[in-house]
């Protein structure tokens, strides 16, 4: 193993890196569905908390490694921002989507409504680790998706 990876960090970055790219892919394909952009958006947030590999009790291996070194580590910082970029510039292209599609209001906010998407996923991840069951999850998962009927009525730059 330490002839391909070098040492243990180096692993623990390839392998951090393989599991947010992944992540984000699992979450892309379910908001690039065909139909309706924000009725993707509501149906990515379910999927993401239907998905197996929350039910570990270590969590997320993202989530902790931002938790564990937060922006103090340049190459955790690389692939984690690297990752949210992707998935942020996928979800921008739904929202826009969504509102070509007449779906949120015209003056609707699309940065603050992928911000509260991104801290959905953030905190469904969290409660996943501190041990809320799956209904609980997907509960506050469909809750969410809700909101963003709201959202785009009430949320304007």
């Amino acid at each position: 193993m330490y002839d391909t990876f070098g040492d243990k960090w180096a692993l623990f970055l390839k392998a951090l890196e393989m599991y947010v790219t992944e992540s984000v892919h699992s979450i892309n394909v379910e908001l690039e569905r065909p139909g309706s952009a924000l009725a993707a958006v509501q149906n990515a947030l379910v999927a993401f908390a239907e998905r197996s590999d929350l039910s570990s009790p270590e969590g997320c291996m993202g989530l902790n490694a931002i938790c564990e070194f937060g922006q103090r580590d340049a190459d955790v910082t690389r692939i984690t921002r690297h990752a949210g970029r992707v998935q942020r510039q996928t979800l921008m292209r739904i929202l826009t989507r969504a509102k070509n599609q007449g779906e949120p209001s015209p003056d609707a906010d699309l940065e603050s409504m992928a911000d509260f998407f991104e801290s959905t996923l953030a905190g469904i991840r969290m409660a996943a680790k501190a041990g809320k069951n799956r209904q609980a999850l997907r509960n506050s998962a469909a809750l969410a998706g809700r909101a963003y009927t709201v959202l785009d009525r009430r949320i304007s730059p």
